[in-house]
């Protein structure tokens, strides 16, 4: 089944191929689709499905859809743009705006596709580049088949699938938690640049003063190139939806991995993604991290293990520069102060590679 996908006129268009010749489009009739109407609140993308694209320019694209990304999640695919079909892209697919209230997992995809796109457009307005962060291709709003009975060219209908937007970003990767699930911890070497890695995003993000607010192993992707050398193997900072971009943004809260001044008072504070970076490398260096159920047990959790050293005690098993950075960032957790994210990304570089960082552009930078 193909999708025709127009931001100006907020219609998806479901086709399919039957007896007529190779290419030529049919329009199914949705009224004897049952199949589709029950797939219209959630829509569930296959390897091989067509969508057209409009951005606000009025310039189309279309992508072809490869496969559902690594890690279960119902909303990611792999795709490529017809027109440059070596270079794979992420697709998220949003929720329909009217379900948003009454659905909570709704309302995460809309963080991870409105406003995520919003989040990307601030860096690419301000000229902020980098090999670390993601780069926004192409967005959009899913559109539908038949009449559509939206009062205004921006506005949506009651259909289910009317306005449910599309974001495309590059590149594309897979989350840090699949892969120690797979294969297991990674390597020190590893663990060093993916701290390198993410510590570049989280300064060019700075840049825009912006804080991602969810790092996580589910927001972290691996990226592999084309020929697949270690020395190509570099990390991304995804899922930039829940960014504290003012102090009225709340990031997400995670048990595990946010921040304390994230737990306690719902708010970041300028060390608070580096922080979380810490509990990260605790995760895929394989250390153990104790399973937490409410927020009273989280940072009792974390008040115990960094008066007794605990965390710098296990990274430094694994790396004695990781052990140094978690003691940085300790002397710095709940206070006003800024990550000097230029010395640190020195030091992980010249453990990295041997050189200063790089990757970075645009901003300042």
């Amino acid at each position: 089944m193909e999708f025709c996908l127009s931001e100006n006129e907020n219609v998806l268009v479901p086709f399919q191929q039957s007896s007529h010749q190779q290419g030529e489009i049919v329009e199914v009739d949705q009224n004897n689709n049952q199949a589709f109407k029950n797939k219209a609140s959630r829509l569930k993308l296959k390897q091989g499905e067509v969508l057209l694209l409009e951005d606000q320019q009025q310039e189309q694209k279309t992508f072809l859809v490869q496969d559902s990304l690594p890690g279960g999640n119902h909303y990611l695919y792999s795709a490529v743009c017809v027109d440059y079909p070596t270079q794979l892209l992420t697709l998220y697919i949003g929720a329909h705006p009217s379900r948003l209230e009454p659905c909570w997992e709704d309302m995460s995809l809309w963080y991870q596709v409105q406003r995520q796109t919003k989040v990307l457009n601030i860096f690419k307005h301000q000229g902020i580049t980098s090999k670390y962060l993601p780069e926004m291709i192409a967005s959009g709003r899913i559109l539908h088949s038949g009449p559509c009975k939206k009062q205004t060219p921006g506005g949506r209908c009651d259909h289910p699938l009317c306005g449910t937007p599309i974001l495309v970003t590059s590149p594309v990767g897979e989350p840090v938690s699949y892969v120690v699930s797979q294969d297991g911890p990674l390597s020190p070497e590893e663990a060093v640049r993916c701290c390198r890695d993410c510590l570049a995003a989280l300064r060019s993000a700075a840049m825009a003063n912006v804080q991602h607010g969810d790092i996580c192993p589910e927001n972290i992707i691996r990226v592999v190139d084309e020929q697949g050398s270690r020395n190509n193997i570099f990390y991304v900072p995804i899922s930039w939806g829940r960014a504290v971009l003012e102090e009225r943004d709340s990031p997400a809260i995670n048990l595990q991995f946010s921040s304390s001044h994230a737990l306690q008072h719902g708010k970041l504070c300028p060390s608070s993604d580096a922080e979380s970076l810490v509990y990260l490398m605790l995760f895929i260096c394989g250390e153990t991290m104790q399973q937490q159920d409410s927020i009273e047990s989280a940072l009792q959790w974390r008040e115990t293990s960094w008066a007794k050293r605990s965390i710098q005690q296990q990274l430094g098993e694994v790396s004695a520069l990781l052990k140094a950075f978690a003691d940085y960032v300790d002397s710095l957790c709940g206070t006003p102060y800024p990550v000097d994210y230029d010395i640190w990304l020195k030091r992980l570089s010249r453990a990295v590679d041997g050189v200063g960082d790089r990757g970075t552009s645009g901003g300042g930078s």
